[in-house]
């Protein structure tokens, strides 16, 4: 697996927590997260965050470090 960089439109809710709407693939698509089911901070390094996402009915792993979004691809 690959780490991909992806741009992510997100927005904070009412509690402040910062959720993602939407990832910009590398080739310029974009794609709306239909849902986000949870989010976990790594025991590593705290600034490491995973979102667990739902695309297009898929689940899937969007990833941030520090200011920077990536997910995985073959």
């Amino acid at each position: 697996m690959r780490k991909v960089p992806v741009g992510v439109l997100a927005q904070f809710d009412a509690e402040g927590r910062l959720l993602p709407v939407s990832v910009t693939w590398e080739n310029g698509r974009v794609y709306s997260i239909d849902r986000v089911l949870g989010m976990r901070v790594s025991r590593a390094n705290s600034e490491n965050r995973r979102y667990d996402v739902v695309i297009r009915t898929k689940p899937a792993y969007l990833y941030r470090s520090g200011d920077r979004w990536y997910m995985e691809a073959d």
